[in-house]
């Protein structure tokens, strides 16, 4: 009993046995029951280490949380536990009616590691029928079982004879196969049978504890990506609540524009531009690229047209441009020099919402604006009497005052550019002393002299205020001509003073010198009666006075009209001419017999030298309008 308590081999038992019987120590009774008993202890310790190996394997397994881990433990232990030359795990495709090999250990050809057996052909399709295990111990002699040309071939592939599987429930379902196979042909014990289907059903419980933790841990993970979305999205709102407020405050403020334009460019984190319809900077911030070419424009319009950002490239930079638009009517656009995210795309929209807003309520001022500069302007000009205080009170809102110096420019453009042209020169005395508006057939402004500006000539400031509303409207591709009249005190003198600064225009458009500015003293008492006049006049007395000249110098490339000119001009004095077209005396004898032979010698003194001078000084203002305008 102490050797069988310790632990003692059969052979090792039958020695000993042998030596008590032969003593007749004991009897045969005695040794039988000694044998039984040892075999039956050596039988307790196998299914104990057995017990054991299937309980560390199944703590093994349940232990494993990912899917394709356990699938790969469960072959592995399989075929260390049962000595197989393979192990196989399939699962079953319902959907096809097939069960397909989905992880292998120890097969070497893929054909193998890729079988797909209808469910019930073959011992892989058997088995997976969840009926029962099966096995074969030579499967391709094996004419027992159902045989497919295909698996047969990958079966002879890897060189496979005995085969045997047990199959996998979960929750009461077949969910696939556990297999195991050898080289050589033999018949599997059915202690190897009982110990498949113990890790056949510790491999199918691992298995669907990992596939459930899989589903729950992606469950938490979704659950964890939708919190960081929703938080995103709160913050967003947030975000986008604050800025609503801040956008909203910009209404209620003076010049919205630079501020909204401010507000939004620190939102997006980059320059934010401001356009008209057509492409024109506002608010008095430059433009980064000619947001007039086609791009620009094209997206603008389909911006208008979707109520949503576009983007566009212009010389591969790109960008993104929201329009602002009330009702069916683009008001401006915004442009960001980049493509936006669909956060900050959502900044940009409810940005430009507000910017139709801000363009509304400014126009509408504007509008009003306008409206009383045009009353006003209609009523200083008027020679009706009217109450004087009431309208110096609606004059002072403007800036003008009875006392102050005050200047008149009526400023002629083309019909189809007139209200264009307004528009442009009322942005841009925005915020200055002064009114403008359409007053009869062209535009006229009233406003204060600045003192630096207090000079009577065109080289002061009739001739340079006059000028930049001439370059303001010419780089918007407008052609304006200015006329200015003297300065005047009172508003009693406005009228007379817009009369003067009409007949002004009116002088250099008859005298062809369009597209320039100019008051009476730079025209001078002949410009003024000559311009008062139509100008076919002025065409026939330039051709019947110095015809014969013109066309002289027009064929020779001579000078003949200059030297009249300069001959009058120094009251016949031969030697201050000469000095003053720096030729010698002598040349200058032989022009003036030419003049004389041309047109006659009365040209230089007599009653037909007046017509002469007259038709000379026109010449000369436009031969000094065109040199000007070409300057």
């Amino acid at each position: 009993m102490a050797m069988l308590d310790h632990g003692v081999s059969a052979a090792d038992l039958e020695t000993t046995l042998s030596a008590w019987l032969a003593a007749g120590a004991i009897d045969q009774s005695t040794a039988a029951a000694a044998r039984r008993l040892n075999a039956r202890l050596w039988e307790a310790s196998r299914r104990e280490g057995l017990l054991r190996v299937l309980y560390d394997t199944a703590t093994d397994l349940t232990g494993i949380r990912d899917v394709e881990a356990v699938l790969k433990a469960i072959v592995r232990r399989t075929r260390s536990l049962i000595g197989s030359d393979i192990a196989y795990l399939s699962l079953n495709d319902y959907d096809t009616g097939e069960s397909y090999v989905r992880v292998t250990d120890g097969a070497t050809t893929a054909l193998f590691r890729n079988i797909r057996m209808p469910l019930g052909e073959g011992v892989l399709g058997a088995v997976a029928t969840g009926e029962a295990p099966a096995q074969s111990a030579d499967y391709l002699m094996d004419e027992t079982k159902s045989h497919l040309e295909s698996s047969d071939t990958a079966v002879a592939a890897e060189g496979v004879r005995a085969i045997m599987g047990v199959p996998l429930r979960a929750e009461g379902k077949v969910i696939g196969a556990l297999l195991v196979a050898d080289r050589h042909a033999h018949q599997f014990s059915s202690d190897d049978v009982a110990l498949m289907e113990s890790i056949g059903t510790h491999a199918a419980v691992a298995l669907e504890n990992a596939r459930y933790f899989s589903e729950m841990a992606n469950a938490l993970t979704r659950l964890d990506q939708a919190q960081q979305q929703n938080l995103a999205h709160v913050r967003a709102l947030e975000e986008l609540s604050s800025l609503d407020r801040r956008l909203m405050e910009t209404l209620a403020s003076t010049g919205s524009l630079p501020y909204l334009l401010n507000l939004l460019a620190e939102s997006l984190g980059t320059g934010v531009f401001l356009v008209s319809p057509m492409g024109e900077p506002l608010a008095e911030l430059a433009a980064d690229a000619d947001f007039g070419s086609l791009p620009a424009l094209s997206a603008a319009e389909e911006s208008a047209a979707k109520r949503a950002a576009v983007r566009f490239a212009i010389k591969g930079k790109l960008y993104t441009v929201m329009s602002a638009v009330a009702g069916d009517q683009h008001l401006a656009s915004l442009i960001v020099a980049e493509e936006l995210s669909p956060a900050r795309l959502a900044v940009l929209e409810r940005s430009a919402l507000v910017l139709s807003v801000s363009l509304l309520l400014e126009r509408t001022f504007q509008d009003a604006q306008y409206r009383l500069q045009l009353e006003l302007i209609d009523d200083l000009l008027s020679p009706r009497a009217e109450n004087a205080a009431a309208l110096a009170r609606r004059a002072g809102q403007f800036g003008l005052a009875n006392h102050l110096q005050l200047v008149v420019r009526v400023v002629g453009v083309p019909d189809d550019q007139r209200q264009r042209a307004l528009s442009i020169l009322r942005h841009r005395s925005e915020g200055a002393p002064g009114i403008i508006a359409l007053h009869e057939s062209h535009l006229c402004i009233i406003e204060p002299v600045e003192r630096h500006d207090n000079r009577p000539n065109e080289a002061g400031g009739a001739g340079r205020i006059g000028q930049s509303i001439i370059d303001e409207l010419k780089r918007r591709r407008i052609t304006a001509t200015v006329g200015t009249s003297e300065q005047v005190t009172g508003f009693a003198r406005l009228a007379a003073a817009h009369t003067e600064a009409h007949a002004v225009l009116r002088a250099l458009q008859a005298l062809s010198r369009n597209g320039e500015a100019a008051d009476r003293a730079a025209l001078g008492a002949a410009g003024m009666l000559l311009g008062a006049m139509d100008s076919p006049f002025a065409g026939q007395l330039l051709t019947a006075q110095l015809g014969p000249l013109l066309g002289y110098d027009e064929r020779r490339g001579t000078q003949l009209v200059l030297t009249a000119w300069t001959f009058h001009e120094n009251g016949g004095a031969a030697q201050e001419t000469a000095d003053s077209l720096h030729i010698h005396p002598n040349t200058l004898r032989q022009r003036l017999d030419r003049i004389d032979a041309l047109i006659g010698a009365s040209w230089r003194r007599g009653s037909r030298s007046l017509d002469v001078q007259v038709a000379l000084r026109l010449w000369r203002m436009k031969t000094a309008g065109v040199s000007s305008a070409s300057s």
